[in-house]
């Protein structure tokens, strides 16, 4: 019944998609925060406490009438910055069998349960959405995978939320569509519950990535504000852009920063920050002034560390121009539509 109810659920989802009322970035919500694992997946989990599962199972190859082959599934839970979060990790590894295995097609449910009834999907890349792995060829070299699971079920009864991710569930791997004699149920694993203690973040700090990109503010400073801005360029390395909005001797001033050039991964960026002197209102005529009417001059620094998804700590040092030095925490107030960090916050 569930695998018919599957189904006639994909036809939906397929017909929407056609007409653009789907978007996986947004609707589709991952359980788990998106900017949580941005760069790349971990290989490996990070202890023996650290690991759910690590077992050798038998599974059928495409088509056969037994189990002749055997994959190594080892699961763990990453751990995110935004307290409270985690993301299931999946590793598969092909051990034994002449022929091909694929992923299977994956399942879960809050609690200890005999048939998940949530579509669940294997992601091989820092995304979400309903484009899973399921199908594709199991590696004999081990490959990692995020858990992202719909939250709605497919006979429409139960829902599964970030807690329920987090908290004790079943996870079903089935093979049976792909080789249904030998595989008619399904391989069940209960996940235990996410505990910080043993599940660390991949990263000692939060990294700065696209999903940090948005506009953040300062409690107690009415009308300042940072817009950044973090990019990526066709060689693979980012950018960062930070323009600080505020005020001088009673007047709006912005000061600005940028660094290119910079590895994907990184926490912390220090800009030269430059404040921009001359030039026109926009609505002059075009010509009326040339780029070398424009003057920029450094007159401090900025360092941007992340915290979380939400919140920036800024230092800043203006010293040389006499605007002193200090720190402040900056909260989010706009996010990035479809490329949130944390859509759950």
């Amino acid at each position: 019944m569930r695998y018919l109810l599957l189904a006639l659920t994909l036809l939906i989802a397929g017909r929407a998609a056609a007409t653009g009322e789907i978007n996986v970035l947004t609707d589709l919500k991952s359980p788990f925060p998106p900017g949580c694992v941005a760069v790349s997946l971990p290989d490996a989990p990070a202890s023996t406490e650290n690991t759910l599962w690590n077992e050798n199972i038998a599974v059928p190859s495409v088509g056969s009438n037994s189990k002749d082959a055997r994959v190594q599934v080892t699961i763990w839970r990453t751990g995110c910055h935004d307290s409270g979060y985690s993301v299931l990790m999946v590793r598969l590894q092909k051990t034994s069998g002449d022929f091909a295995v694929l992923v299977p097609k994956v399942y879960a449910e809050a609690g200890d349960v005999d048939r998940p009834m949530h579509v669940a999907q294997l992601l091989h890349h820092p995304a979400v959405g309903n484009v899973g792995a399921s199908a594709n060829v199991i590696s004999e070299a081990p490959v990692t995978y995020m858990l992202g699971v719909d939250p709605f079920s497919i006979d429409g009864e139960t829902e599964f939320s970030p807690e329920d991710y987090n908290d004790v569930f079943t996870l079903e791997f089935f093979w049976g569509d792909f080789s249904p004699f030998a595989a008619p149920k399904g391989e069940l694993f209960l996940i235990e519950p996410y505990v910080p203690e043993f599940d660390p973040p991949q990263n000692e700090f939060q990294v700065l990535h696209g999903r940090m990109s948005g506009q953040y503010v300062f409690e107690g400073l009415p009308n300042n504000g940072l817009f950044l801005q973090i990019g990526e360029k066709f060689d693979d390395t980012n950018t960062i852009t930070a323009t600080f909005f505020t005020y001088m001797n009673g007047k709006p001033f912005w000061v600005v920063g940028a660094k290119d050039k910079l590895e994907p991964g990184f926490d912390i960026v220090t800009l030269d920050m430059l404040e921009v002197e001359g030039g026109e209102f926009f609505s002059v005529p075009p010509g009326s002034y040339t780029g070398d009417d424009v003057s920029w001059e450094s007159i401090g620094t900025l360092t941007i560390e992340a915290l979380d998804c939400n919140r920036l700590l800024i230092d800043y040092n203006f010293s040389e121009a006499g605007l002193g030095s200090g720190s402040l925490e900056a909260d989010r107030l706009v996010r990035t539509a479809g490329y949130d960090c944390n859509p759950w916050q």
